[in-house]
């Protein structure tokens, strides 16, 4: 039947529609106060549990060893992931018309690295949440890390935790498998016939989603984010930063003043950007590396600090207005600068 190569291809495409549907990983934990276990679902593009509260009660557990709170609305893979799912979708549908084995060979094979570096993400976002422990936690044990395990069983003090694929991840498994058997029906009918399978230039398909896939920084949402150091929202347009990790997670603060500390309790994490808002330009982050800083009475940062930032193309005169430093300047002299405390601009540096 020379229609069914296509048509296997095309269910293993329309398979992936699923994903919205259904979990793709599930992570249960026992303990003596919840017997019966509390399950927390990772889905496409989104984050739930087996019952109201779920996650609230996750984040108090986590809270009390140390671990940050899970917070769906900043992992960015949870926003970037949905559109690389439609993406497949499209180009499989594209594909579904050429009406070609090697293309719905290259259809697997992508679908088989983004699955496996999927997995790997979710690895580093455990890894991350089990190790990054902030030193002010209440329970704290030496040597003690609460990575989840990525697949199993694992003990974590009290808690019994499981993690395992959910109905989700089956049907990606199924969308990669229909299309190889689609593959392999198409090839051996295309070989009958004298023809080849596999198309020229198809593997630059592959390179051109992988490199889709990269994360980095985000705008931040004013108004609706919250300073993942002192926890109040971020609305001034003129201070906020930001910190992204290499594997993509966004940490938001309202002003320098909290990002550095969070830097300092956080010296193990090797940070992909750090970025500070051109006061001259609100809303807009750049590379705080490349930035002039200036402390000043006439600016009001929002912890009192009196810090703001500009790019360097800035106009220079507002120097004489307060103290200038260099990114790595402002690293050494930021533990002793104080909130509310007097600008002495006789000095050259504090």
């Amino acid at each position: 039947m020379k229609t069914l190569p296509r048509f296997l291809f095309l269910s293993g495409v329309l398979l992936l529609l699923l994903v919205f549907m259904f979990p793709l990983w599930q992570i249960t934990l026992f303990a003596p106060q919840y017997p019966d276990g509390i399950t927390m679902f990772i889905w496409i593009n989104k984050i739930s549990g087996n019952g109201d509260g779920v996650l609230q009660n996750i984040n108090i557990l986590n809270h009390y060893i140390g671990m940050a709170q899970i917070d769906p609305d900043s992992i960015p893979e949870l926003q970037y992931f949905p559109y690389i799912v439609y993406g497949m979708i499209g180009l499989g549908i594209l594909l579904f018309f050429v009406n070609r084995p090697g293309g719905f060979l290259i259809w697997s094979l992508i679908m088989v690295v983004l699955g496996t570096l999927g997995i790997y993400d979710f690895y580093l976002w455990e890894y991350e949440y089990g190790h990054n422990l902030s030193p002010d936690a209440p329970i704290k044990i030496p040597g003690m890390v609460y990575q989840p395990p990525l697949f199993g069983r694992k003990m974590l003090l009290n808690f019994e935790a499981f993690s395992y694929p959910h109905w989700g991840s089956l049907f990606l498994a199924l969308a990669i498998l229909f299309s190889l058997v689609a593959f392999w029906t198409g090839k051996r009918q295309r070989n009958r016939a004298g023809h080849t399978a596999i198309p020229a230039g198809s593997a630059l398909l592959l390179l051109l989603l992988m490199t889709s896939c990269s994360s980095g920084p985000v705008a931040i949402p004013y108004g609706e984010a919250h300073c993942d150091h002192c926890q109040m929202t971020v609305v001034d347009q003129r201070f906020g930063s930001e910190l992204v990790t290499k594997k993509g997670k966004v940490y938001m603060f309202d002003a320098i003043e909290c990002m550095l500390p969070y830097m300092h309790e956080n010296q193990d994490v090797d940070w992909e950007h750090v970025l500070v808002t051109d006061m001259d330009n609100p809303g807009t982050l750049i590379d705080a590396s490349n930035a002039v800083y200036l402390r000043s009475d006439r600016i009001q940062s929002p912890m009192g600090y009196s810090l703001g930032a500009y790019s360097p193309k800035s106009d220079r005169s507002r120097e004489s207005t307060g103290i200038t430093y260099s990114w790595d300047e402002l690293l050494k002299a930021f533990p002793e600068m104080k909130p509310g405390q007097k600008i002495n601009t006789s000095m050259h540096r504090e």
